[in-house]
């Protein structure tokens, strides 16, 4: 695997600063600052996880009571990965496609935890490094964390490509083969 670690405090987006449970970020230029980037531009996935991630807690944001647990997510439905869903009408089943990238313990006293530092895993998301992505945070029901912009968000996402050999670098270009040649 090729590891990136990518920085982002929700200031600095491109959207949703006023409101930073949800905002727009374009890591299409992380090829300008990242060795070896390039390789992986056309790949069609990679490997998405919260490594780190800190916002500020006040009763306004984090209704201490009742927030045991900060879902992140990422716009887009995740090929491998489904979430419980509350039961239609219409329909019986309670699994959805899940688009969560990491979850966030808050460590309140009235909950229990597996872990309260839980260590997020990789999941399998579209390339991350083609273009604007949303991250969106939530509570434990799904609904958006009541942010303001005077408290900002920061994170450090892992992303991880699978290395293939038959992906090389085409002399004097720039951009990459995914055929030998």
């Amino acid at each position: 695997m090729e590891y990136f670690e990518v920085f982002l405090n929700s200031v600095d987006s491109l959207a949703g600063s006023n409101r930073p449970n949800q905002c727009i970020f374009n890591l299409g230029n992380v090829y300008d600052f990242a060795p070896n980037a390039h390789l992986f531009q056309n790949a069609n996935h990679c490997f998405v996880k919260v490594k780190y991630f800190s916002v500020e807690e006040t009763e306004s944001n984090l209704n201490t009571a009742s927030i045991g647990t900060i879902i992140v997510e990422m716009d887009g439905a995740l090929p491998n990965a489904v979430r419980s869903k509350g039961l239609s009408s219409a329909n019986f089943q309670n699994m959805v496609q899940s688009n969560i990238i990491g979850i966030v313990p808050t460590s309140i006293t009235k909950n229990t935890y597996s872990s309260n530092t839980y260590d997020n895993d990789f999941v399998k998301a579209n390339n991350i490094f083609n273009g604007n992505i949303t991250i969106s945070i939530k509570d434990e029901l799904g609904v958006d964390l009541n942010l303001s912009s005077t408290i900002d968000w920061v994170m450090v996402l892992c992303v991880a490509f699978e290395k293939d050999d038959n992906i090389k670098a085409i002399p004097n270009t720039g951009s990459t083969n995914y055929f030998s040649y």
